[in-house]
């Protein structure tokens, strides 16, 4: 199949043959010697992904393709190929991987190439794909995070014999289906401040909560905090996990001692336990965070306490000795104020070592609740808007999604993402604001992977424990920020009881219930006795204020939420249409071949 292609002139070079000049929003390289940049544009009106790939390669002597894969495994993935046969014509085509990284021409080609341009040293290539193919060999796209996938080999090449493990490879982290939300126009009276950690050593060893206390520059009257950025220093973008910055809610006047140590650790100042309304938040792989126009988070005046304290997580696998840190979290603030204060809440499993994930699980679900009985009492009389989530897991998470349940009627999800990474975790703005009504349930849920481990992944701290969150960002602000469970204290110990008398497991009351997980023989049966622990338990409710009080209620033997009404999402976009096209549309069967 040929197609007519096109050539412009780039007015940057006199002569200079390039390809029809398209808007493309978003761009990245895939690999880090900047040898193929990819560039693409979401057309949410065709449900199409418009992509431009540029890659510096040598014609004749090299091929290159794009891909995807649920996680980044070259097995089982989704690309398309460029390569050069020996007389000269160019081949670009719709293929994927086999269990063991063999390539294989798909049946049905589903991306529509449109410009093309090479010259010896540089391929240049417009196509487009729908989000949904209808096709098994297919990728789909959608608002999640998307690994994209890059390979390289060396000519000459064949279909027939081509294993892409033997050739050069790797991947980025993007969401590829950005929201369509035209960015806001930032006042002229807008300005910045940084806090930032004061040139740290970081700890030589894996997992370190680092805080930090510091005064932000003083603001007479209220301000708006409406967009904010992480600051990572150069070299740290593997060490920096996480940062949040917390405001001290204190009086104005009230000073907050100097501390520049590890978290939670001897000789830590008291006081430091009025640090914890979050103001900024960023996690690894999250871009910039910029507030919807009617809402800023609020910062300074008359009675504002100038305090903050900075936590930045360290992840240090190797234990590195003598690295030094000066990442931060930078704020874009204005006096000109909108309409609503903006917060952020949390939702998901409380930070407890109540929970587990057993060994050598495929995927297991651990899920919390933000209860009906909570939001009844915490949230203002109109509702909330949500306009953006973080989700967060440590370093099993593979799978994400909160749930919105309004009087047992399941509405549409908050967030979801399928193909979820600890290492990119975006404060993702949603496409529109999520109206949430006191009495609604929001139910967070996280499928995690311990296919490697040989004992129980205990929720916790460390980067070898496990979380299970998801940091909402709303408006009108209140005074809840922690809506989170976890099994009730009474289940746990009941289970634990059982698990002493039945299976003869080690288990010591006093030793505490990471110990006691650790100590159980894990096996099918009590993995399924665990799941059934979860699953029909009472919670023990963390609903919580920004000063740590706790709303009035009765929350350590909590119900948990009954959805009467699952929400149906009716999709009937591919119905059939695969075994349409394979078997009577044998004109699609064709990959496209042009010379230039």
């Amino acid at each position: 199949m040929r197609r007519q292609l096109e050539k412009n002139t780039d007015t940057r070079g006199e002569g200079e043959d390039v390809l029809t000049i398209k808007s493309f929003p978003y761009s990245l390289y895939l690999d880090s010697e900047h040898t193929i940049e990819v560039s693409w544009n979401v057309n949410y009106h065709k449900e199409e992904v418009e992509c431009r790939i540029r890659a510096n390669i040598r014609q004749g002597s090299e091929w290159f393709g794009m891909g995807f894969s649920d996680y980044g495994e070259l097995a089982n993935a989704d690309f398309v190929i460029f390569w050069t046969s020996a007389n000269g014509v160019h081949h670009f085509q719709d293929t994927h991987t086999d269990t063991s990284g063999n390539l294989h021409i798909d049946a049905h080609q589903d991306y529509d190439l449109q410009h093309a341009h090479t010259d010896e040293y540089s391929v240049s290539l417009e196509f487009s794909r729908l989000f949904d193919t209808c096709d098994d060999d297919d990728y789909q796209f959608d608002t999640g995070t998307t690994h994209l996938l890059y390979i390289i080999g060396a000519a000459p090449f064949k279909i027939s014999n081509a294993n892409l493990n033997q050739s050069k490879h790797g991947l980025q982290r993007v969401q590829l289906l950005k929201p369509d939300i035209p960015p806001n126009r930032l006042p002229g009276d807008m300005w910045t401040f940084e806090v930032t950690a004061p040139n740290i050593v970081v700890p030589a060893q894996d997992t370190t909560y680092w805080w930090y206390t510091v005064k932000i520059p003083p603001m007479r009257r209220k301000h708006h905090i409406i967009k904010y950025e992480g600051v990572i220093k150069k070299g740290n973008e593997n060490l920096v996990h996480h940062m949040e910055v917390f405001h001290c809610e204190l009086p104005a006047n009230e000073i907050v001692r100097f501390y520049n140590g590890p978290g939670q650790s001897e000789g830590t100042p008291d006081g430091l336990g009025a640090c914890r309304k979050v103001i900024g938040a960023w996690a690894m792989g999250a871009a910039a965070m910029e507030f919807p126009e009617e809402a800023g988070f609020p910062v300074g005046g008359p009675n504002y306490n100038r305090y903050v304290m900075l936590e930045i997580h360290y992840n240090n696998p190797s234990k590195a000795a003598g690295k030094t840190d000066t990442s931060g979290i930078r704020f874009y603030v204005t006096p000109t104020l909108r309409q609503y204060d903006a917060g952020i809440m949390e939702l998901g499993l409380e930070y407890t070592n109540k929970m587990a994930i057993p060994p050598r699980q495929k995927l297991f679900q651990l899920t919390g609740y933000c209860i009906s009985e909570c939001t009844s009492v915490s949230i203002p009389p109109h509702g909330i808007h949500i306009y953006a989530s973080q989700l967060h897991t440590h370093l099993t998470g593979k799978r994400v999604f909160t749930q919105h349940v309004r009087q047992g009627r399941e509405l549409p999800e908050l967030n979801r993402d399928n193909h979820y990474s600890p290492h990119f975790q975006e404060i993702r703005r949603l496409p529109k604001p999520v109206h949430v009504l006191p009495g609604d349930d929001l139910i967070t849920t996280c499928a995690d992977s311990t296919t490697d481990r040989e004992n129980a992944t205990i929720g916790g701290f460390a980067i070898s424990d496990e979380m299970c969150v998801n940091y909402v960002h709303y408006y009108p602000q209140s005074d809840l920020e922690v809506c989170k469970s976890s099994v009730s204290t009474e289940a746990l110990n009941n289970f634990f009881t059982f698990m002493k008398k039945w299976d003869r497991d080690a288990i010591d009351p006093h030793a505490g219930d990471r110990a006691n997980y650790q100590a159980i023989r894990w096996t099918p049966l009590t993995n399924i006795l665990l799941k059934t622990l979860y699953e029909t338990s009472p919670i023990a409710m963390q609903c919580n204020k920004s000063d740590g009080s706790r709303y009035p209620g009765n929350w350590a033997n909590s119900k948990k939420t009954d959805i009467l009404l699952p929400y149906q999402k009716i999709d009937t976009h591919c119905k059939g249409h695969i075994q349409n096209m394979d078997l009577f549309d044998k004109t699609k069967r064709n990959v496209w071949a042009f010379a230039m």
